[in-house]
C-alpha cells in the first residue's frame, strides 16, 4: 500500500532482546575462540567453533564470513562461496561478504555477482551514466542509500541533463520519505522528458503521501495516457478518487485494475473500504475476505475485518482478526486499542485493561493505524478511556502506597 512511511515497534521488544542476548553471548565465545584459533593457523578447530557460533545464532551474517575466510584460506573454494552467500544472503547490505564472495567466484570460474559487475563497468568508464545509474540502483536494493546518492549525484556532475538520474534520484529520497526533496527531482525528470510516466506515476504517489490529491490526481491521470492499461495506476486513481469523495469514480477506477488483475489486492482492499464506509458490511467482508485470500499478511484488511465484527456484535470473530493484524505488525497501536474496547464488550475487564496498556505503550513510538476508514482508528474516545484507565492506575497506587505503609508498621511493631 502506500501511505504507509510508519515506523512502528513491538511492545514485546525488549523481552525478546533478553533472549537473543544469552544465545550471542554464548555464540560469542566460540567466535571469538575460533578468532583466536584462526591467527595460530588451526583452521580445522577453528571451523568447529564457527560452526558452533551459528548453530547458537544462526541470523550472524559475520560468523557465516569468518567461516568463508578460513575455508579460503584452505582452499576449500567452494565451502567458502556457500559461507559467503549465506552472509549476503541474511545481510545484502555486507558489501565485504559481496567483494569476498566475487573473488572466490573469480577463483573458480563462476561468473561475478551483480555487485562486482556494475562497479566493474564503472571502473572502466567513470562517465558512463547508464552503468553508474545501474550501479546505484543496486546500492537501492541492498539499503545503502549513502552509496546510490553518491552515484546518482556523480551522474549529475558530468551529466545534469540526466532524466533517468534525476529520476532515480527522486526515488532514493522517496524511499527514506524525503518528500520535498523527492518531488523537485521527479518534476525535473519530467521536464527533461515530458512522456517519462515512471515520473508521473511516482510524483502522483507522492502527492498522496502528502495529502495533495488534487495533484496526485493529475498526475496519475497523465501516466495513465502514457501507459494505458497500468493495473498500479488504476488502482492508485481509485484510491484518490476515493480520498476525494468521488465514489462512482473509485468504483469505477478499481474495477479497471481488477479486470487486468483480478487478484490485485489493494483494489480488493480500497473496494472493501469504500463498502464499509457505505455501511455495505458484508459487501466489504467479501471484499477483505479477498484481499486475504491473496495476500495473508494484509494487515488492514484483517484488522478492518475485525472492526466489522464487532460492530456486527461477533466479539470472539473480531478478537481473533485483531490478533492475527497483531502477529503480522506488533506495531499497529489500533489493533491493541479496538481489542481492549472488544474485551471490555464482553465483560472482560483484566484483559481489556492489558490490552489498553499495550495500546499506550505502542503508541508512543508507533503512529497508530494506516487504515483508511474513518470508523475503525478507534472505536471509543481515546482521551475519554485513557482517564478512565489513568483514575484506575491512580486508585490502584494509592492502595499499594498505604498497604506498603502498613505493611512497614507491622514489621516496626514485631521490632518493638
Amino acid at each position: 500500500m502506500m501511505l504507509k512511511f510508519l515506523n512502528r515497534f513491538s511492545f514485546l521488544f525488549v523481552a525478546v532482546l533478553v533472549g537473543i542476548a544469552v544465545g550471542c553471548d554464548n555464540a560469542q565465545n566460540h567466535i571469538g575462540l575460533g578468532d583466536k584459533l584462526a591467527v595460530e593457523g588451526k583452521l580445522d578447530r577453528a571451523i568447529e567453533e564457527y560452526k558452533v557460533a551459528v548453530d547458537l545464532d544462526i541470523n550472524a551474517a559475520e560468523t557465516y564470513c569468518k567461516l568463508g575466510d578460513v575455508y579460503y584460506k584452505k582452499e576449500m573454494l567452494e565451502e567458502a562461496a556457500k559461507e559467503y552467500r549465506k552472509a549476503v544472503d541474511l545481510r545484502p547490505d555486507y558489501l565485504d561478504a559481496h567483494k569476498k564472495l566475487s573473488e572466490v567466484y573469480t577463483k573458480i570460474g563462476v561468473p561475478d555477482d551483480k555487485l562486482t559487475i556494475y562497479t566493474s563497468a564503472v571502473e572502466s568508464d567513470p562517465k558512463d551514466s547508464n552503468a553508474r545509474i545501474r550501479l546505484g540502483i543496486y546500492y537501492q536494493q541492498l539499503r545503502r542509500m549513502d552509496l546510490a546518492f553518491e552515484q546518482y549525484n556523480k551522474v549529475l556532475e558530468f551529466d545534469p541533463y540526466n532524466p533517468s538520474a534525476h529520476y532515480n534520484l527522486g526515488v532514493a529520497y522517496q524511499d527514506l520519505n524525503l518528500l520535498e526533496k523527492a518531488i523537485p527531482a521527479y518534476e525535473r525528470s519530467i521536464e527533461l522528458k515530458p512522456g517519462y510516466e515512471k515520473a508521473h506515476y511516482n510524483l502522483g504517489i507522492a502527492y498522496i503521501a502528502l495529502d495533495e490529491y488534487d495533484k496526485a490526481l493529475k498526475e496519475l491521470k497523465i501516466a495513465d495516457e502514457l501507459n494505458l492499461g497500468n493495473v498500479d495506476t488504476y488502482c492508485n486513481l481509485g484510491l484518490v478518487y476515493y480520498l476525494k469523495g468521488m465514489m462512482d469514480e473509485a468504483v469505477n477506477s478499481l474495477r479497471k485494475a481488477l479486470e487486468i488483475d483480478p487478484e490485485k489486492a489493494d483494489a480488493h482492499y480500497y473496494l472493501g473500504v469504500i463498502h464499509a464506509s457505505n455501511n455495505k458490511y458484508n459487501e466489504a467482508i467479501e471484499e477483505y475476505k479477498k484481499v486475504i485470500a491473496v495476500d495473508s499478511k494484509y494487515a488492514d484488511a484483517h484488522f478492518d475485518l475485525g472492526t466489522i465484527y464487532y460492530k456486527q456484535g461477533l466479539f470472539n470473530e473480531a478478537i481473533e482478526e485483531y490478533d492475527k493484524t497483531i502477529q503480522i505488525d506488533r506495531g499497529y497501536a489500533d489493533a491493541y486499542y479496538n481489542k481492549s474496547a472488544t474485551f471490555e464488550k464482553l465483560g472482560d475487564a483484566a484483559a481489556a485493561r492489558d490490552e489498553f496498556e499495550k495500546y499506550r505503550m505502542i503508541s508512543k513510538t508507533a503512529q497508530g493505524s494506516p487504515s483508511l476508514l474513518e470508523f475503525d482508528a478507534k472505536l471509543t474516545g481515546a482521551a475519554e478511556k485513557d482517564d478512565a484507565f489513568q483514575k484506575q492506575k491512580i486508585a490502584d497506587e494509592a492502595m499499594r502506597e498505604a498497604e506498603a505503609f502498613r505493611q512497614k508498621e507491622e514489621a516496626a511493631r514485631v521490632q518493638n
